[in-house]
């Protein structure tokens, strides 16, 4: 029999090894190439060479946006990964109903762009009117989470404070009536007197207020959810305060900052009175968290100079020295577990960038840390942080710069007509704001500069959670201001009515 004779069973061992190793030889080729495709190299079809490729990740709101680069319809649609050869790129978005979104680009090899961020606005969006006024409301703020936004009332005074509620998933619902409760405010000039809108608690219930009156201010802790529960925290820690400042974003706990004496002290609801400060000498400052605060004084600085500090869980670290100024910018936050500290001044011809300052104070005897980088830029009075602060923009009038923690570029330009009011950020890409009055939206970057729609907000307007909505306050032609709804669908992507 064939399997009994040796030469036979020899031949039939070396055929199944043969295959084995042929098979393996075939896997780790393929796995190579496989490799080879993720790291970004392909072959020209036609010359046979190994082109080293980049690889490019596009998407869009709203989805199925058409892909052009360089003028060259890509037959794909927002929503792919794209293996390009190396080189200078112009990436289009197209989609019926929207304006076109553009950037150009340089693909290095073996690297890879993500342009996640992309959003297409209206060629002409669909307005809707919510609620009508006799004059233009004096605040209009909404929760963190961008589910209630808050219009107050236009009144003959602050008598009587209402709000009117709006609920942004679904701004069919008739708007609810809230009301500060009555004898909160101080004064007596309640027609001059105003409210100025600080910062929401992380509860998207409490909302810090300051109330300006007879050239003084109080501090309120509006309360949406139970109005008569807010609380003038003037009035219950028997203080007047200069500043205000939650504390990690809590609604109990906060900064107190006296002007007079340049302390900082912490205080919560708890208390009945103003505890010992806990920093002196300070001239301006930010927190973070709980436990971090990065702050400006004069203390130990020479002539014409401020020092720059950290304050961290009770200990206090040099961080910069700037110029003596009236605007002090200083800040810090933190991006992909990051941390990331911010100084300068309004006169200092540097805004100074430090990336996790702190490992390298606690452990140097140097005593003072290096900055990653500088973005020049004298006379900037606005600094902030991005939505999760990838980036973060200085500004001086049309002066712009934009530090991209991400990439680590610098972007720095000048916008041709002046804002209103110091832009803000939209959301994490784009900046917002009022220009010749017209809702104003720009990336970060100043490209797909776009004018909306007519506001008289100086903010340039609100935003819904999923950015289908944009609210905004626009006049009309008998003196009467109306609060509208700027739908930002367009074509398919609009509900069906």
């Amino acid at each position: 029999m064939d399997f009994l004779d040796p030469r036979r069973k020899r031949s039939h061992t070396i055929r199944l090894i043969t295959g084995y190793v042929l098979v393996s030889i075939a896997i780790g080729l393929a796995t190579i190439i496989l490799v080879y495709a993720a790291y970004g190299y392909g072959i020209n079809t036609k010359t046979g060479e190994i082109i080293q490729n980049g690889i490019v990740f596009v998407s869009s709101k709203p989805t199925g946006a058409e892909l052009y680069l360089n003028g060259q319809d890509q037959n794909a649609t927002t929503g792919r990964r794209l293996v390009l050869e190396a080189g200078n790129y112009t990436l289009t978005l197209k989609k019926s109903g929207y304006r076109d979104w553009q950037r150009q680009f340089t693909l290095d090899e073996h690297s890879i762009a993500r342009y996640t961020y992309p959003l297409l606005f209206p060629v002409k969006p669909r307005v809707t009117n919510l609620m009508a006024f006799s004059s233009m409301p004096p605040l209009m703020t909404e929760t963190p989470d961008q589910h209630w936004l808050l219009v107050q009332a236009p009144s003959a005074g602050l008598d009587s404070v209402n709000f009117d509620e709006f609920d942004t998933t679904n701004l069919t619902k008739p708007s609810v009536n809230l009301s500060l409760p009555a004898g909160l405010l101080s004064g007596d000039d309640k027609d001059t007197a105003s409210l100025v809108a600080l910062e929401w608690s992380s509860d998207n219930s409490h909302l810090l207020l300051r109330h300006d009156f007879s050239g003084s201010n109080e501090f309120i802790l509006f309360d949406r959810a139970h109005p008569s529960d807010s609380i003038n925290l003037n009035k219950q820690l028997k203080t007047d305060p200069s500043q205000v400042a939650l504390r990690n974003k809590k609604s109990n706990q906060f900064y107190f900052y006296d002007a007079a004496s340049q302390s900082l002290t912490s205080v919560s609801t708890s208390q009945t009175s103003l505890p010992t400060p806990f920093l002196k000498q300070v001239l301006a400052f930010k927190s973070y968290g709980s436990n971090t605060i990065v702050y400006a004084t004069a203390k130990d600085a020479p002539t014409g100079k401020v020092e720059v500090r950290i304050w961290d869980n009770g200990q206090t670290y040099l961080l910069d020295t700037v110029q003596t100024g009236d605007h002090y910018l200083i800040d810090t936050a933190q991006y992909q577990g990051t941390s990331y500290f911010v100084s300068g001044s309004d006169t200092d011809p540097n805004i100074n960038i430090y990336k996790d300052p702190l490992s390298y104070l606690k452990n140097s005897t140097i005593g003072k840390a290096v900055p990653t980088l500088a973005i020049n830029q004298v006379g900037s009075t606005n600094l902030s942080f991005s939505t999760k602060a990838r980036f973060i923009e200085v500004e001086n009038g049309q002066q712009f710069g934009v530090y991209d923690f991400e990439t680590q570029q610098v972007y720095q330009y000048k916008l041709a007509t002046p804002p209103t009011s110091p832009l803000v950020w939209m959301d994490g890409q784009r900046l917002i704001g009022d220009t010749d009055g017209n809702v104003f939206v720009t990336d970060y970057d100043s490209t797909n500069q776009q004018s909306l729609t007519p506001t008289v907000d100086m903010t340039g307007g609100l935003f819904s959670a999923d950015y289908n909505h944009l609210l905004t306050i626009q006049p009309t032609s008998t003196n009467v201001f109306e609060l509208v709804n700027v739908d930002l669908r367009a074509g398919t992507d609009l509900p069906k009515q």
